[in-house]
């Protein structure tokens, strides 16, 4: 008999363009009786679930309706929760995209598969187990006074909904999952060439998470084109550039519309000088740069299982959307290779496809079907082994393999890592770990949420507090040297020092600097820099690293080794790579 097998399953992510708006297209569906047409002076806003339409025609309470033109915009699918009056919608998730003042929605019963609409299909490294974040019901037993109750409750009642998972000690292969408990990521050519005698412009604004843009010039935008966005050959926390790859266009010349690999992680205001989007050609490497922000993104993961008889019509598939990377860890140990964990991901909800319910009748010993969709039952396009890595690789649209898809790179090895802290490198290192921590708390509001078909009790939002970094590392002691510049003491000096190197009365508390780099190849490493911009000063907002503990006790270990304890306030990631696309 056929069964679920943990080698079989496969786990995707992606990032939001909005709160729970799990990102994907439904450009092909199976029409359904009913329309209507969104009646918002300021259209509908990526993560909206109350939609005002113009007057209802058929659109009912449990039915899924697409919203959104395919030809030249941003389409998705979700379920209608409940019907206020005769202008109100709401839905069973977040929207994943903007749509305008006037676009249209129409009932459906099915979605078309395609692989150019499928984006959660990321990967964050080669991994072995993931905890789902299925409901955590809070069913509580009420007990009431009164005689007959036998001391047991009287009845139970359902409570709030929770879903937290995690992905531990995956194996980094690039660095798409760092970002996601700091905060943008901003990627730009080098090397190659950027076409900026073929470059153009967007004719109209476009928003975070659109994959359709308008731009004045597509004669050189043909499909399979990788494109450069708002270019800056000096990232900072301000600047926005991004990478992507052109799917198809609604003309071979003058203004009109391009289809993009997977949606923008920035809002992309409309240029008047200098170069917006130009064609990436020769034989570019790219560097990515990771920078905190406030706010981080959100993210969408899909769990795809086929059974051992490998039966498409048994895939159980699970989306969970909403997600905030609470806690993540960065490690190596020696003779290992560079790793990483998002040790906790808290959503808002899910979806799924399972839509039946068989319930057994035991005195008719019958099988009874509600034909009723579950709560969360949601029509979905399944991940498959064959969509994983980077969105619309399969050769079709002009797309190749060599446009995305599963990474092809090595891992980071410890052995290619180096380590300095405060100007010295530490050639002894045995281990280290880098926490990041957001606290971050789910809220549960007044607002309706729990009516209608999806029996929703998740949280509805979940906000971030402190930040906090920590960084772990077990050394092995320099050999020693002259007393007045030993370097096999020189971390019992910082411990002593607390990152205070002003004179006696005069407090210099700015602690150290910390690179930590490991090198692949030519044009191909991961560096962290904290502090972030690379110095370590005294004051508020400037300080790097400080030692909280190092003993230096009497273990046997020879050399003598020490575990340190490092706090430090940020960082900074920047990725030197082949790949171009970073989620």
């Amino acid at each position: 008999m056929a069964v679920f097998r943990s080698d079989q399953a496969q786990f995707t992510f992606a990032p939001e363009g909005a709160h729970g708006g799990y990102p994907e297209a439904a450009t092909g569906v199976s029409d359904g009786a009913g329309t209507a047409v969104i009646n918002m002076a300021a259209g509908l806003d990526a993560g909206s679930r109350q939609v005002t339409v113009d007057a209802l025609s058929g659109v009912t309470a449990g039915e899924y309706i697409q919203i959104g033109n395919a030809a030249t915009e941003e389409t998705e699918v979700r379920r209608v929760e409940y019907v206020d009056g005769s202008t109100g919608l709401t839905l069973d998730a977040p929207t994943a995209f903007f749509h305008p003042d006037d676009d249209t929605i129409k009932v459906v019963l099915g979605v078309t598969e395609a692989t150019t609409d499928k984006f959660i299909s990321w990967v964050p490294g080669v991994y072995e187990t993931v905890d789902t974040p299925d409901p955590e019901m809070a069913i509580e037993g009420r007990y009431l006074l009164g005689v007959g109750q036998k001391r047991n409750f009287f009845q139970a009642y359902k409570g709030q909904q929770t879903f937290t998972g995690s992905v531990g000690s995956f194996v980094l292969l690039n660095g798409w999952p760092l970002r996601f408990p700091i905060g943008k990521v901003n990627s730009i050519q080098v090397g190659g060439t950027l076409s900026t005698s073929t470059d153009t412009d967007l004719e109209i604004a476009a928003k975070k998470g659109d994959y359709f843009i308008k731009v004045d010039e597509t004669t050189n935008l043909t499909a399979g084109t990788t494109i450069q966005i708002d270019y800056d050959a000096t990232p900072t926390a301000t600047t926005n550039s991004e990478i992507r790859e052109v799917v198809s266009r609604s003309a071979s010349s003058g203004a009109g519309f391009i289809r993009l690999n997977y949606p923008l992680q920035f809002d992309h205001a409309v240029q008047t000088s200098g170069t917006q989007i130009a064609p990436i050609t020769g034989s570019p490497y790219y560097r990515h740069d990771i920078f905190e922000t406030v706010d981080l993104d959100t993210m969408s993961w899909n769990v795809h299982m086929r059974d051992s008889g490998e039966t498409a019509a048994n895939d159980f598939n699970r989306r969970w959307f909403g997600g905030h990377c609470g806690s993540m860890s960065i490690s190596a140990d020696e003779g290992g290779l560079l790793t990483a964990g998002w040790d906790s991901v808290t959503f808002q909800d899910m979806v799924h496809n399972q839509k039946l319910y068989n319930k057994y009748d035991a005195d008719a010993t019958v099988s009874v079907i509600n034909d009723a969709a579950l709560p969360g039952f949601q029509f979905m396009q399944q991940i498959s082994s064959a969509d994983i890595g980077v969105p619309a690789k399969d050769g079709a649209n002009g797309l190749t393999a060599a446009h995305g898809g599963f990474p092809s790179t090595e891992p980071y090895y410890f052995s290619q890592g180096s380590l300095v802290l405060s100007d010295r490198v530490f050639a002894r290192v045995r281990n280290f770990s880098i926490s990041i921590s957001n606290a971050e708390e789910p809220r549960y509001y007044i607002n309706n949420q729990g009516k209608g078909t999806r029996r929703h009790r998740g949280p509805s939002e979940i906000r971030e507090n402190q930040r906090e970094y920590s960084m772990s590392a077990t050394v092995a002691l320099p050999d020693s040297g002259n007393a007045t510049t030993n370097d096999a003491v020189n971390l019992f000096k910082e411990l002593i020092l607390e990152g205070d190197y002003g004179a006696e009365g005069s407090a210099d508390m700015s602690g150290f600097k910390i690179v930590l780099t490991f090198t692949r190849g030519s044009n191909d490493s991961i560096t962290f820099t904290i502090p972030d911009d690379g110095t370590a000063a005294a004051g508020g907002g400037q300080q790097g690293a400080f030692i909280r503990s190092a003993a230096h006790g009497i273990t046997g270990d020879n050399p003598l080794q020490t575990d340190v304890d490092i706090l430090f306030r940020n960082m900074k990631i920047e990725i030197n790579d082949s790949e171009p696309f970073y989620p």
